[in-house]
Parts: structure tokens; sequence; C-alpha cells
């Protein structure tokens, strides 16, 4: 268990630090040195949302937070 929830939070850490990349799934599970398949199952066992779910919803929040600080740019600009 210690060992599926480090694993999770290091493919967060990587999600995180890469958010403004075009990361895949397997880009991820590759980091984490897993299969995309099993590290699929593995990431929705432990946080209950896809890895693709929590990707996108990663890039939501951020668009939504520099819709807020970047006054100065278009949604096309922050959406690119």
């Amino acid at each position: 268990m210690i060992i599926k929830k480090s694993l999770i939070n290091k493919s967060i850490e990587y999600i995180l630090q890469n958010i403004d990349e075009e990361i895949s799934i397997e880009d991820v599970a590759n980091h984490c040195n897993f299969s995309k398949y099993h590290f699929s199952r593995m990431f929705k066992e432990e946080t209950g949302v896809s890895i693709y779910a929590f990707i996108k919803r990663m890039r939501m929040d951020q668009s939504s937070v520099s819709l807020k600080v970047e006054k100065d740019k278009t949604i096309t600009d922050i959406g690119v």
C-alpha cells in the first residue's frame, strides 16, 4: 500500500511539473516504470479517477488560475 501511494504521489508530481507540456498517460506510466494499462488501473484504484481525467482536471484548474491572474491574456491565449 505504501509503495502504491508513493508511486501515485510520484506520478502526480510529474504531471504537475509537466502540465504545460503535451503529456500522455504513457509518459506518466513510463516515468513510473509501468505499462500504461497497469498504471492506469492502479491510478484509478488509488485515486478514484482515471489518470486522463486527472490530467484534464489539472489543466482546467491551471487555466482557471491563469484567467484570474493574467488579466491581459484572452481565453484563447490561455487555452493554447
